[in-house]
């Protein structure tokens, strides 16, 4: 069992799951367990019932000859890293099989079919802008509020008090032109245990409101790199 990347999928999968989006409801406290005690006992069967995630990394496993829950798989899905570049347009008809498999409606796959993307990334922001936050299991709308706060935003942290951070976000506008990068002041909650080194001036991913990593100078890299190649290939 690769500890470490199953605490990696717990932090960004704990927000969306906590919310009822995805996921079952035994799996928040094992999330947080598993993060904060290093206790991951079955994280692996409750990440298999997300409707989403399960199926791109299966799809990320067969392009990359990796097991589905190893930390590089699981890195390039919610940061992006170099084993994305390994994906072919081919691979995205592995993910719709994956997707059907999963149980995602037969209506939406058949749509997706008719869909192809200029070019595959199986990253979250891929999954965001193009297959579309929500429309996999209908939790939300597809609006912009939707894509900020599904996509793995990050920023700069300049307040810290009770629990709650203020940080400059990288965040999504949308203009005739397609979406593009800007810079928002916004709130996230923290759990002190998925952040216990926090300090002003750290740069945090934030996903569905909870700030749930302290980056690293490469993570900020990666997953600013991968942000703006999906945005440069999204219609």
């Amino acid at each position: 069992m690769d500890k470490k990347a199953l605490q990696l999928a717990c932090r960004f999968s704990l927000p969306p799951n906590s919310l009822g989006y995805c996921g079952q409801n035994t799996a928040p406290e094992k999330f947080k367990k598993c993060v904060v005690d290093g206790v991951c006992t079955n994280i692996k069967n409750e990440l298999e019932k997300f409707i989403v995630l399960n199926p791109y990394l299966k799809t990320l496993a067969h392009i990359t000859n990796r097991d589905k829950f190893s930390y590089k798989v699981i890195e390039a899905y919610w940061l992006g890293n170099d084993e994305l570049r390994k994906a072919k347009a081919v691979d995205y008809k592995n993910l719709l099989d994956n997707f059907a498999k999963q149980g995602v409606p037969d209506w939406f796959v058949d749509e997706l079919q008719t869909k192809l993307p200029k070019v595959f990334i199986p990253h979250h922001l891929f999954q965001v802008l193009h297959i579309g936050v929500g429309k996999a299991s209908g939790s939300v709308p597809f609006n912009l509020e939707s894509i900020n706060n599904c996509m793995i935003r990050w920023g700069k942290v300049v307040n810290i008090k009770d629990g709650e951070l203020v940080a400059d976000l990288n965040s999504l506008e949308k203009s005739s032109a397609g979406y593009k990068l800007i810079q928002n002041k916004c709130k996230a909650k923290f759990i002190i245990g998925f952040l216990p080194t926090l300090k002003l001036g750290d740069v945090i991913a934030v996903h569905w409101g909870q700030a749930v990593k302290i980056l690293t100078p490469k993570e900020v890299a990666q997953l600013s790199f991968w942000t703006q190649k999906v945005l440069k290939h999204i219609d």
